[in-house]
């Protein structure tokens, strides 16, 4: 992205804005409003009193609470920035900023904007069925880890002597009942959106094709990455996910294996995580790629697995090409089937 003055860094928080205008001479307007709809109007009335018609609009991308800011701005047709919040903190560690308030925040964002304009690329909203995928999927896993954590205050009941013992037996399954109700209504409304539009039902055929992909972790891919080929390289894909090594090395020291960096989408990491589990049961492709590296510890392993499951999904989308296990094999034959 190129950069373009002035930029307004806004901290978000879920009562207040508080922004910062930053000129290319470095000079400095702050401003807050309330995170609500006339918040939002109070603030464009007031970049219109700064002589501001057109602006570079950066926040992080941390949670709701910015959303409707991001597409306030877009339907203005200014340019937005969504900064990632560990990028942020490394950078105020970088500038040896003291200062933690809203308005120092506001103030960071905007020259870490300034600064970091060559690796920044504009936001753009995602389409109307692709958010609602989104949401609806994310919902899913929130309750899903829910369900989670009721089973396993029931499974502590075993350890309890007290006559509350009943009472809270009787609270917990209820929870359970309504979990499981909201998760069998949540995956129909899920189901009934990809029925409703043709070509997430197709992508989403062409990904559960493969062996090892079910449902949720083929949704959970259309929800975080709409569009794959937005990657130039699966290698990127995989790093989105946080699951490529976390190379660390210094002189003579070159540690025999690397972490995974986990600098990613959690969602997407857990959900072929999950996936690899089973995909190491039942596609014959990634049992020919374990048996290879048998000598690897469990983990390791298992994180390649996922890892292979994210690079084959990548060239599925970018082909369009359904799952074949003799796909290799016919292409080293001259591309016959």
């Amino acid at each position: 992205m190129e950069h373009k003055y002035p930029i307004l860094g806004i901290d978000v928080s879920k009562a207040t804005l508080d922004g910062c205008l930053l000129a290319e001479q470095g000079h400095r307007t702050s401003v807050q409003v309330k995170n609500t709809s006339s918040g939002l109007r109070a603030l464009a009335l007031w970049l219109r009193r700064q002589g501001v018609t057109d602006v570079t609009v950066c926040l992080e991308a941390t949670n709701l609470y910015g959303a409707a800011v991001a597409l306030f701005f877009h339907e203005r047709e200014q340019t937005i920035v969504l900064a990632n919040p560990t990028a942020v903190h490394a950078f105020m560690r970088a500038t040896m900023q003291r200062a933690k308030t809203d308005k120092a925040d506001a103030d960071l964002i905007a020259r870490y904007a300034a600064a970091m304009a060559e690796r920044l690329r504009p936001w753009h909203p995602l389409p109307a069925e692709y958010d609602e995928l989104r949401d609806l999927v994310r919902h899913l896993h929130d309750l899903t880890r829910c369900r989670a954590k009721a089973k396993n205050r029931m499974e502590k009941l075993a350890y309890l002597t007290s006559a509350a013992k009943t009472h809270i037996e009787r609270s917990i399954r209820a929870d359970l009942a309504h979990y499981e109700r909201e998760i069998r209504l949540i995956t129909k409304d899920i189901r009934a959106c990809l029925h409703e539009h043709e070509a997430m039902q197709k992508r989403y055929d062409l990904i559960t094709s493969t062996p090892g992909i079910g449902f949720v972790t083929a949704v959970t891919f259309m929800a975080e990455v709409p569009n794959s080929q937005q990657f130039t390289h699966p290698k990127q894909l995989a790093a989105y996910a946080g699951m490529t090594p976390r190379v660390s090395q210094s002189g003579q020291r070159q540690p025999a294996s690397q972490p995974i960096s986990k600098m990613g989408n959690r969602r997407l990491r857990y959900a072929f995580f999950m996936a690899s589990l089973s995909a190491r049961q039942y596609n014959k492709a990634i049992t020919v790629c374990t048996s290879n590296h048998a000598s690897k510890k469990p983990m390791v392993l298992q994180m390649a697995v996922a890892r292979k499951l994210i690079h084959l999904l990548y060239a599925m989308e970018k082909h369009q090409r359904a799952y074949d296990p003799k796909y290799q094999k016919s292409q080293r034959n001259g591309g016959t089937n």
